[in-house]
């Protein structure tokens, strides 16, 4: 019996070995598949951020391209902003060099290989797992017609602030703007209005007004004058005459005359003093070509005002008189000009808007970096702020609607065609305090009104406050087209940043992955 139990207990030791031996030897491959499901599950988890990293490098190429023609410069700029967004990640990652191809006109590829240490799976001898993305996106799409509209008001002599608008908008401009020979040339067109109290039309005066840039306004001065005037009458009268009283003898020849009087009744011409109305006509002439906003049915709308021969235009007007609409409701769609008027109780003209525009007339649509830098250089300020005013204009210079006024390469693009975007850039540093038309509400109510209208009409609006009090931050907050289109700064620097992020998001609407 004890030797059956001994038996026994050694047989048990033995399984028991066995058992050890086989767990050990399926533990290999157990640990093998777990430590590939773990490596290949980091592994995907950091795919996301490699293809993050990759589609925004790519993006910024492709950025890149729509202002430039250098591959090299871009495959560069491409490699730097992909191994930035790596180097923040901070993941144990390794990367080969991001390979930049151009694929096709107007498309930017980026592929690249990275490495994730592993954990289990160096017991097979792998130590790492390779990673592989890529991207494409294709850049110069579509096309773009954009608006920069400026505050020119007196205030933004305050601080430099002019200064500071002018190198931010002058830094947009040269991100939008394709570079002179690419391919992409011409797709972005700027079209630029500055505005305080008015706007200056300039050559398009005439088209907007109805009016000759050169014109005389007329007035009659009625007034009274006491005059001699002859009045036939029936009655008694009396008449008078000169007769010879005394001749004489020799020669027949009359010494003497006397006038002798009589009464008679009849027909008789009487004459007297009396008072009539007199009429003087009083004559100026003005070339003014500062406008106002326009009111009547087209006043929140992009209608674009009648079109009339040059011999039908008007050049004189009564006092008075600002556009050529026949009637109140303006339905010809013409904005209101300077004009002149008398006033009797002074009996002088007075002009209303006469030289309160500043000389910056509109800039139409064009690519031509040169000329649209210079027209920025030569902003200056002065006045009021009818921000309502560059709102229209800005709405105009972009709008199909308008091309027989801007016409030939600054025709404004058709909507109807695929792949075209509109937007407008409001600024402002004050808030909107002049109006023309009362009736039609404040200048910030008609502004609101015109915002409404305009993106819906899928004009995309960004707007920038800059160093703006409450009221102009408010009403530019309601006329961005979101939250994210709006923009507050504080000081130069922020207003350099605002504008670059705006012209960089426009061009973005040309990028597609």
């Amino acid at each position: 019996m004890p030797k059956l139990k001994q038996a026994v207990s050694s047989l048990r030791r033995d399984e028991r070995g066995n058992v050890a031996m086989i767990f050990a030897l399926a533990l290999i491959p157990m640990l093998i598949v777990a430590g590939f499901a773990i490596d290949a599950q980091v592994a995907f988890s950091k795919k996301d951020k490699i293809q993050y990293a990759i589609d925004s490098a790519v993006l910024a190429g492709a950025r890149m391209m729509q202002s430039s023609n250098d591959e090299d410069s871009v495959t560069d700029h491409a490699r730097k902003y992909f191994a930035a967004i790596m180097d923040n990640e901070n993941d144990n990652l390794t990367c080969d060099t991001l390979a930049i191809t151009f694929t096709a006109p107007e498309e930017i590829t980026g592929d690249v290989t990275c490495y994730q240490p592993t954990t289990l799976m160096n017991l097979i001898g792998r130590d790492k797992v390779e990673i592989g993305t890529s991207s494409v996106a294709t850049f110069g799409t579509g096309r773009v017609d954009v608006a920069f509209v400026f505050d020119v008001s007196g205030s933004m002599n305050s601080y430099g602030r002019i200064y500071d608008l002018k190198d931010a908008a002058k830094s947009a401009a040269d991100i939008l703007l394709p570079e002179a020979g690419s391919i992409s040339e011409g797709d972005v067109r700027i079209a630029m209005v500055a505005y305080n109290i008015m706007v200056d039309a300039g050559e398009y005066f005439e088209e907007v007004t109805g009016l000759q840039t050169d014109r005389e306004y007329i007035a009659e001065i009625i007034g009274t004058d006491w005059v001699e005037q002859e009045i036939e009458e029936i009655g008694w009268y009396e008449t008078c005459e000169e007769v010879c009283t005394r001749y004489h003898w020799k020669k027949g020849t009359c010494q003497k005359w006397e006038e002798q009087c009589r009464w008679e009744y009849g027909l008789h011409i009487n004459t007297d003093w009396v008072e009539v109305e007199t009429i003087e006509t009083v004559r100026k002439s003005i070339d003014s070509t500062c406008v106002f906003e326009r009111n009547g049915d087209h006043a929140f709308d992009n209608f674009q005002p009648k079109q009339v021969d040059t011999d039908n235009l008007l050049n004189e007007l009564l006092s008075a008189v600002y556009n050529a609409a026949t009637g109140s409701d303006n339905t010809e769609g013409y904005l209101a000009a300077s004009y002149l008027k008398w006033n009797k109780s002074k009996e002088k003209w007075e002009d209303e808007g006469d030289g309160d525009c500043l000389n910056i007339p509109p800039f139409p649509l064009s690519h031509d970096e040169d000329d649209i830098d210079d027209y920025i250089d030569d902003l200056y300020a002065s006045g009021g702020t009818a921000g309502h005013q560059g709102i229209a204009w800005g709405w105009y210079l972009i709008s199909e609607e308008w091309s027989d006024i801007f016409d030939g390469d600054a025709a404004p693009l058709s909507q109807s065609e695929p792949d075209v975007t509109k937007a407008m850039i409001i600024m402002t540093d004050g808030e909107f305090n002049q109006q023309f038309f009362d009736g039609q509400g404040s200048s910030t109510k008609q502004a609101e009104d015109l915002c409404d209208a305009i993106k819906d009409d899928d004009v995309i609006i960004y707007a920038v406050a800059f160093q703006a009090p409450t009221a102009g931050k408010e009403i530019l907050s309601y006329c961005a087209s979101g939250p994210e289109f709006y923009f507050n700064a504080e000081n130069g620097q922020e207003l350099m940043e605002s504008y670059n992020a705006i012209a960089t998001s426009i061009s973005d609407l040309r990028i597609s992955f």
